[in-house]
């Protein structure tokens, strides 16, 4: 008798449905925090924002395209807000260029999981470490992203309308970069690393119990053709 493969054919999707299922769960916790203010941390002298986490989260647990699908619902729901209340930033880049502010808004969102996914995937070391490498480095990569690409798009035309100088410009932003940026990394670090670890590990021991389950199952099968 001719032996059946019964074993589970992959399918080749972009997204899971369970995929999907965490990018949407992710993307309302990142909309609630912004819509109620939990999404602000109120230090000495500025807010620290963490609506970034749950995208960094996604990345970490579910993998690139999880993080890169979250990060761009993160990046559309910061850009609707600019057309709503614009900060003073982006409402010069929003009457400049809405695509420039689009952009802004959007891409280096995007590039927050992707980055935070390479750094844990190839840094070296134990999984609490790796966790907040990934955490610290996804932060700063939205902060100089976001700011850098103001300064490169619109820099020199805000200048312009300031009547400043562009090197003004860069240091402003790079002042915002060392007061803004630098204490959210450390605030996403404290908060990502227990969450992070402790949602890789339950997803892992998931997956350990669905292999196991898979390799039962066909041992069963096969036993029954023998």
């Amino acid at each position: 008798m001719e032996k059946v493969n019964h074993a589970p054919q992959e399918n080749h999707v972009f997204l899971s449905i369970r995929q999907l299922t965490v990018s949407g769960l992710l993307a309302g916790i990142t909309i609630f925090l912004g819509l109620t203010g939990y999404g602000f941390i109120p230090l000495i002298v500025m807010n620290a924002t963490i609506l970034h986490i749950p995208t960094i989260i996604g990345a970490l647990v579910a993998g690139p395209k999880v993080g890169a699908l979250v990060g761009f619902l993160f990046g559309l729901f910061s850009f609707i807000q600019t057309l709503r209340a614009p900060s003073l930033l982006l409402q010069f880049a929003l009457q400049y260029n809405p695509f420039y502010d689009a952009f802004i808004c959007i891409v280096p969102r995007v590039c927050i999981g992707l980055f935070a996914w390479f750094l844990y995937k190839h840094m070296p070391g134990r999984e609490g470490i790796r966790v907040g490498i990934a955490a610290v480095g996804g932060s700063l990569c939205n902060t100089v992203l976001f700011l850098g690409s103001f300064f490169l798009l619109v820099g020199a035309p805000y200048a312009a309308s300031k009547g400043i100088s562009v090197e003004a410009v860069g240091a402003t932003i790079m002042g915002i970069v060392g007061m803004n940026g630098v204490p959210e990394a450390i605030v996403s670090g404290v908060i990502i690393v227990p969450v992070g670890t402790m949602l890789k590990k339950s997803v892992q021991e998931k997956k350990k119990k669905r292999k196991n389950r898979r390799g039962g199952a066909c041992s069963f099968f096969m036993g029954r053709q023998v």
